[in-house]
């Protein structure tokens, strides 16, 4: 049932794709959906119908009770993964991003296949803990010097950042975070 619900979701975040390039979807003053946040906000719609089907055979041994909550760690992801994407504002993005990590997390160490999956949970966790620490300070210097970290304001700042080895350590921390 849950599965069928999640096809159709998915069916339904397709007409994301026929927007022009420079139309955003306005959701609120946070959220909206652009042409580079469409296809990753797809995707992650696609990958829970995908995630229920993958692990149906895993799952005929759990108890009611944690299958419910396997379910419902996949759709809280999904969410908290629809949202970072959606996200206009860096430090809801960030936010949002970490908070992915919760459900993630839960998922390794309560499902996951092998006896490692422990000490599995407990490196995912610090390395992307510690990797996005520099995207923290970066976003917190961007937001001192520019004075807002809202894409649709980005434009309308009066601060450019320039081109200089500082700026380059930016674009290093935060690319640092992505790649961990």
């Amino acid at each position: 049932n849950v599965t069928s619900y999640s096809f159709m979701i998915s069916l339904l975040s397709a007409m994301f794709l026929w927007q022009n390039n420079m139309n955003v979807l306005n959701f609120s003053l946070l959220f909206s959906v652009d042409s580079l946040s469409s296809p990753l906000i797809i995707l992650t719609t696609w990958l829970l119908p995908l995630m229920l089907l993958a692990s149906q055979n895993h799952m005929k041994k759990e108890s009611e009770q944690n299958k419910k909550t396997y379910v419902s760690m996949l759709v809280l992801l999904q969410i908290l993964l629809i949202m970072t994407f959606s996200a206009n504002e860096l430090v809801m993005f960030y936010i949002l991003f970490e908070a992915t990590l919760i459900p993630t997390l839960i998922i390794i160490t309560r499902w996951g296949n092998q006896t490692e999956r422990l000490n599995a949970g407990l490196y995912f966790l610090f390395y992307t803990l510690i990797g996005s620490i520099p995207l923290l300070i970066a976003l917190i210097y961007i937001q001192n010097l520019t004075g807002t970290l809202n894409f649709l304001l980005f434009p309308l700042t009066l601060v450019p950042l320039n081109q200089t080895w500082s700026n380059n350590i930016l674009w290093l921390a935060c690319m640092m975070a992505f790649l961990i």
